[in-house]
């Protein structure tokens, strides 16, 4: 004997439909994304149409075809509205839905009046089923590549069979109602059942690769955010260089200098009479000298040395793998004077620094090197 599973797959589908809708719903409230709850609205939709066929199945009501209908008429609609905000992040507009809900009932009811039974009726709708889910199928093709993952994939798998399906339901039926008996429906809504779960499942499966994704851009943001105001923190706005708290960040980590370098030169340098330029010139000038300074041991220095500014007037640079003589070499320009220009359009001005330089190495720690070159700096500066 054969069994019609029918009541019972429509019954377990129901519910199953009713758990999809929830569970989207908590998702798309947890990170606010309107595709999830647009799908939260397709699948009560199609809750409330198989809740509909299985009244109709235990009363054999007619009106209950119209529930039906437009049931899944706002499946159909919210699925495709779903997928396409999917792909080109295009809202939903619900009341686009409302204003159609009575051409909905209208086209339902001429549909019912024509139909000469629930079969007549399911192959109509079964051909209108399989085109609406073929159209959030074809546009799912406007996602971005980036974005087009495993899951995205499986969601069109699932919709691809799902349309098959109907598709196939549609001289299936026709057959069956008018010709003979086609044993495969008997479990149609078994098939129904396997597949909105397939279709469902891939949903999540979508929302959670969303989740990682945005989870990750969320990561990367922060990383940068965090690695611009480190830097901000360890540089000094008015020379670019590198501050003090930079150099016993570096000492903390273990970095020396730069590569890790065990020996090296340290250069202590020192604005002379930066008061009396301050005092008789003006902070702005005093400013233009310690940008001046700065930009004129970096010109000096390689790409790979440390400049810090240590404070005020003071600087400190770091040679790595370097001996004294070649920095002193290097560095013997600056005994000249610097020029800085107080202002675009003004004229400059020639000011001095002092400054001394001591080597650093397994013997020799950085912290007294950096002594040694303050105490030539100062006896420099006090010839």
């Amino acid at each position: 004997m054969t069994i019609d599973f029918s009541p019972v797959a429509v019954s377990v589908q129901a519910v199953g439909t009713l758990l999809l809708s929830l569970m989207l719903a908590q998702i798309g409230r947890i990170f606010a994304w309107r595709y999830a709850r647009t799908w939260a609205l397709a699948w009560f939709a199609m809750f409330i149409a198989l809740a509909a066929v299985r009244v109709y199945i235990n009363t054999d009501d007619p009106l209950t075809w119209l529930a039906y209908l437009v049931g899944e008429w706002a499946f159909l609609l919210l699925l495709y509205s779903g997928c396409r905000e999917l792909a080109c992040g295009t809202p939903f507009k619900l009341r686009y839905a409302l204003y159609g809900m009575p051409i909905a009932v209208v086209v339902a009811a001429l549909m019912m009046h024509l139909a000469d039974s629930f079969n007549h009726l399911f192959i109509a709708q079964a051909a209108i089923f399989a085109v609406g889910v073929l159209a959030s199928l074809t546009i799912l093709r406007l996602t971005p590549v980036e974005r087009r993952t495993t899951a995205w994939r499986t969601l069109r798998l699932a919709l691809g069979l799902l349309a098959l399906l109907y598709a196939a339901y549609v001289p299936a039926y026709y057959v069956h109602t008018n010709l003979r008996t086609v044993p495969f429906l008997i479990y149609s809504s078994l098939a129904d059942l396997l597949l909105a779960v397939f279709l469902g499942f891939t949903m999540i499966l979508v929302t959670a690769e969303e989740a990682n994704r945005g989870l990750k851009d969320a990561l990367t943001k922060l990383e940068e955010a965090r690695s611009q105001l480190e830097q901000k923190l360890q540089t000094d706005p008015l020379t670019e260089a590198l501050n003090r708290h930079a150099f016993y960040s570096m000492q903390r980590g273990d970095e020396v200098a730069m590569d890790g370098a065990l020996s090296g030169v340290v250069v202590m340098i020192d604005v002379d009479n930066l008061k009396r330029i301050n005092d008789e010139i003006g902070h702005v000038a005093g400013d233009a000298v310690i940008r001046a300074t700065a930009n004129s041991v970096r010109t000096l220095i390689r790409a790979d040395d440390l400049l810090f500014r240590w404070g005020g007037d003071e600087f400190v640079a770091i040679v790595p793998n370097m001996n004294v003589d070649a920095v002193r070499e290097r560095l013997h320009p600056l005994v000249d004077g610097i020029q800085a220009r107080v202002s675009a359009s003004g004229p400059t001005m020639r000011f001095h620094i002092s400054w001394g330089a001591a080597e650093f190495d397994v013997e020799h720690s950085l912290d007294q090197a950096i002594k040694m070159a303050d105490k030539e700096m100062y006896a420099t500066r006090h010839r």
